[in-house]
């Protein structure tokens, strides 16, 4: 996953999540930051966070959604 601040091209954060899909990043307060999350196989997805003193924690999620058609008899 990548951060940039919002409007910006390029990202000046990046991590990795652990195995639950958890990650923790420190960003200055005041701006609005887009999170990219981009894994091999799946759909890129992003979302806007803005960062103030009040929050001490955001909590974000995401479903992952395959970018691979699916195939005739598969489960939905």
């Amino acid at each position: 996953m990548k951060i940039r601040r919002k409007g910006e091209k390029k990202f000046r954060y990046d991590t990795y999540t652990n195995s639950r899909g958890e990650f923790a990043i420190r960003v200055p307060d005041g701006i609005e930051y887009e999170v990219v999350i981009r894994q091999k196989n799946y759909k890129e997805q992003s979302q806007d966070v803005v960062a103030n003193t009040a929050d001490v924690q955001k909590r974000l999620s995401f479903k992952l959604e395959s970018n691979k058609p699916a195939k005739a008899g598969d489960p939905k």
